[in-house]
């Protein structure tokens, strides 16, 4: 993870791409060119100030879930959640129908979230040992084939990830990817160049459990009810929901702040990436839905997802252009151990005894 600069403009959708070099201006192997555009138009699609992350971090995938740590060794899986690793071949969901959010039970529902939160066990991982995270995911990515260029969404694949509490060590593995190496890729940083920011679970531990404190934290580059700003803000919050745990107290708190912004809504009927209804909170961006998905039950969180809402690059209006679900969350003692007490191997679905 790398500091990330403070925002001055927000970045306009149809021109972020001139931030790279083209081909032919470029030294960088093709691969790695389409991997930093990829993560650009992450970061441009959401226009969020993203947590600092390192080179192979995809944007958006620092996280923190309403469930709270684990021992090392235990898990804690989602609600109807497969633990098999693997690719899901569909093709990017397109013409979804987007329920209308309202502000008409929010308040209660986040009070749900909140308790569901607040009530679970609280475990500080030690600072040598790492946090597993093992998602299912969607991103997007610009193919200019031809001389054409189009947004083309990757079908859902596992991810798996660990990362040390102070975020300077990790690994990620996610052989789905396009671009990553399909053996993995270590996220070390070198403390003395580089820092974690607030996206560690160190950083995340510190923050403020009270919820109007908290605001104020999220809109430190901006003012509630400015569009650009209260945009950032959820964009903060659903960063911190994805792959980081944190104490019930934090947990809370996050979701009760979620709530004060201006443009926050209630779904009552939502589905993420593997069919799993429940409810969601929303907000509305320049060109998307970002949409948090709880069990309609017991308000874990489940995933979330981005839906556009006007035409971009090809894709239409209400197509699912980023998804992320959660299957399992563990503490873990070393770099590539799993929960079950067995290493990864470089090879998908094989483990070493």
């Amino acid at each position: 993870m790398r500091t990330s600069r403070r925002p001055q403009e927000p970045l306009d959708l149809g021109d972020f791409d001139l931030l790279l070099p083209r081909q032919a201006e470029t030294a960088l192997p093709k691969a790695r060119q389409s991997l930093l555009e990829e993560a650009l138009w992450a970061e441009a699609h959401r226009t969020v100030p993203c947590a600092p992350r390192s080179r192979a971090r995809r944007t958006a995938w620092i996280a923190l879930p309403a469930a709270a740590a684990v021992t090392a060794g235990a898990v804690i899986f989602a609600p109807g959640g497969s633990g098999a690793p693997g690719t899901d071949a569909r093709p990017p969901k397109a013409g979804v129908q987007l329920e209308s959010g309202a502000v008409t039970g929010l308040s209660a529902t986040v009070d749900r979230i909140s308790l569901a939160a607040a009530r679970q066990p609280a475990l500080e991982p030690r600072q040598d040992q790492y946090i597993y995270v093992e998602s299912k995911v969607t991103g997007g990515w610009v193919d200019r084939t031809g001389g054409k260029e189009k947004l083309v969404v990757t079908p859902l694949h596992s991810r798996q990830v660990w990362h040390s509490p102070d975020g300077l060590k990790g690994f990620v593995y996610e052989p789905g990817h396009a671009f990553m190496d399909k053996n993995g890729e270590d996220l070390d940083l070198d403390p003395a160049r580089e820092t974690t920011g607030w996206g560690s679970y160190n950083s995340v531990k510190q923050l403020p459990t009270d919820p109007d404190v908290l605001l104020k934290r999220l809109y430190r580059w901006g003012k509630t009810g400015d569009p650009q700003a209260d945009w950032t803000a959820f964009g903060e919050i659903g960063q911190l929901l994805e792959e980081q745990i944190a104490t019930p107290e934090v947990s809370a708190a996050l979701f009760k702040a979620a709530a004060k912004i201006p443009g926050v809504t209630l779904v009552d009927k939502a589905v993420d990436a593997t069919g799993r209804t429940g409810v969601a909170i929303t907000h509305t961006g320049p060109n998307s839905r970002q949409e948090w998905i709880f069990d309609r039950n017991t308000y874990q969180y489940l995933g979330q997802r981005d839906v556009l809402v006007k035409p971009y690059r090809g894709l239409e209006p209400d197509t699912v252009t980023r998804e992320t679900v959660v299957i399992k969350r563990a503490v873990v003692n070393a770099k590539k151990e799993l929960p079950d007490g067995t290493t990864l191997r470089a090879e998908p679905n094989s483990r070493l005894p």
